[in-house]
This record gives structure tokens, C-alpha cells and sequence, in this order.
């Protein structure tokens, strides 16, 4: 299996990345997650950790900005009618953290957060990976963020906004340190599109 690729990002959009690696230019499907961490190395070094999925006509090739993002990837595999595409949209909406989180806390609202995951299949992965997502690291400090984030989400879904809304909302905000300036961040983005 391939490990990882370390090359220069010569192509860079939402859905793909192309990383010249000696000569041949190899295309990686990737999530928004990575997209959003490399899209500013175009034409510098990066490494892509990658799984190579095989399928009966053709493989495809995903790259994962770093090894806990592939590490779920691959779980989300694993779990019975959940393929890749559905895994990437995943990892598209929620960071790796946030769905490592969603599982082990059985927190099912998280999932369902994501378009094309229903109640049915959100329960399912968390049934089937709750005890396989036990073993990978989750720091203290990303959990308290995550909790300030699903106080945010709460409020701003009593407030009458849709999942979809929130989770574009919360993508967009990188410097917001408590609660109340992730609501208002939101709100202003809110504002803006209204």
C-alpha cells in the first residue's frame, strides 16, 4: 500500500490534488479538510498520507492532509454501506477530531449534521467504530474547542438556523476563542448571505 506521497501540489481544487512525484503527476481525491490546509502550497512541497481504494473498474487514489484524517477515512470504510464517497463527504463537513469525537460520545446530531448521512447510517457508525475510535488521540485542548462548538451549534439551531447553515458557518470561522464569538461570527456571516 502507499503510505504517503511527497511532492510538489502542482493542482489544487475542492474535490482533487495533483502531486508531481518523480516525474509523474499522480491525482488524489481529497476532503474540504485537507483542501482547506494545503490550497496555499500550490507549486510548494507537501506530503499527502494516501489510501488506495481498489475497486472492480479502477482504483482510486485519496489523500489525507495527515494520518489521523486517513485513519478515519479508513474506519468510516470499514463500517457496512458506507463507501468512500460517503467517508470523504464525512471528512469534507467535520474535522477527523469532530467525528473521533461524535462516535466515542455516541453523539449522533454531529452525523446527521452531514448531507447524506441519515439518523439510520450516523447510528451505524457509531455503533460499529465506537470501540475501534478508542485507541486514536484526541487532545484535551481540541475537546474543549469541540464543546464550545457544539454549545454554538445548539444555540444557533434554537435560534431556527439549519444544520447545513451552522456547519458552513462554523467552517468559515478560524479565530473565534469562546462561545459568544462563535455566535456572533456566525450571526455576521448569517447577516451577510441574508
Amino acid at each position: 500500500m502507499l503510505e504517503y506521497l511527497k511532492g510538489k501540489l502542482k493542482e489544487i481544487s475542492p474535490n482533487y490534488a495533483i502531486i508531481e512525484v518523480a516525474g509523474l503527476g499522480l491525482r488524489c481525491l481529497i476532503s474540504l479538510n485537507t483542501y482547506n490546509n494545503v490550497k496555499f502550497y500550490k507549486n510548494s512541497k507537501i506530503i499527502l498520507y494516501t489510501f488506495l481504494h481498489l475497486k472492480d473498474d479502477g482504483m482510486d487514489l485519496y489523500g489525507f492532509f495527515d494520518p489521523l484524517e486517513r485513519e478515519v477515512f479508513t474506519l468510516l470504510n470499514e463500517v457496512s454501506g458506507i463507501g468512500p464517497k460517503v467517508a470523504l463527504s464525512v471528512l469534507s463537513w467535520l474535522k477527523p477530531e469532530e467525528v473521533v469525537s461524535a462516535i466515542a460520545t455516541e453523539d449522533v446530531k454531529v452525523l446527521t449534521s452531514v448531507p447524506g448521512v441519515g439518523n439510520k447510517t450516523a447510528r451505524k457508525i457509531v455503533f460499529e467504530l465506537k470501540d475501534k475510535v478508542k485507541g486514536l488521540a484526541v487532545s484535551a485542548e481540541f475537546k474543549e474547542s469541540l464543546k464550545m462548538l457544539q454549545e454554538a451549534r445548539e444555540a444557533l439551531s434554537t435560534l431556527g438556523f439549519s444544520n447545513e447553515e451552522i456547519q458552513k458557518a462554523l467552517n468559515e470561522l478560524n479565530t473565534a476563542t469562546t462561545v459568544e464569538e462563535i455566535i456572533a461570527g456566525a450571526l455576521k456571516r448569517f447577516a451577510k448571505e441574508g
